[in-house]
């Protein structure tokens, strides 16, 4: 997979709050692969179903910022099993809520200082 100029990937935690079936998930560790207006390519832990609704914090150990999503899992890369991204399952979700300055932060993490709209191969980049 091919990633942009900006960081390899940011740390994140997440937890399940909404899937088909139910799924109480406590706080996993993740990380954020590649950013796109709106859609993430995610690395977590554990295998979720489509549909499934995420709340995420994504932080920037430089910057000492942690920015708030909610996403739905639209796909896991690859179909049945998923195959892995770094140390975990990757996911696409899309992304439902986050502020006008976290969008900014994740782009400009993602993507490097020259904004480049996003990292390739990310839906909307």
């Amino acid at each position: 997979m091919s990633e942009g100029p900006g960081r390899e990937a940011l740390p994140l935690r997440y937890r399940a709050v909404f899937s088909t079936p139910p799924i109480h998930s406590p706080w996993r560790s993740g990380a954020c692969r590649q950013g796109a207006r709106e859609a993430l390519l995610l690395s977590l832990s554990e295998a979720l179903p489509p549909g499934t609704i995420l709340h995420m914090e994504i932080y920037w150990p430089e910057e000492r910022a942690v920015v708030e999503v909610t996403g739905e899992v639209l796909t896991m890369e690859g179909g049945n099993p998923a195959p892995a991204v770094g140390e975990g399952v990757a996911h696409r979700v899309a992304v439902l809520t986050i502020s006008e300055e976290g969008r900014r932060l994740l782009l400009e993490a993602l993507s490097g200082p020259s904004g480049g709209g996003g990292i390739r191969g990310a839906p909307g980049g």
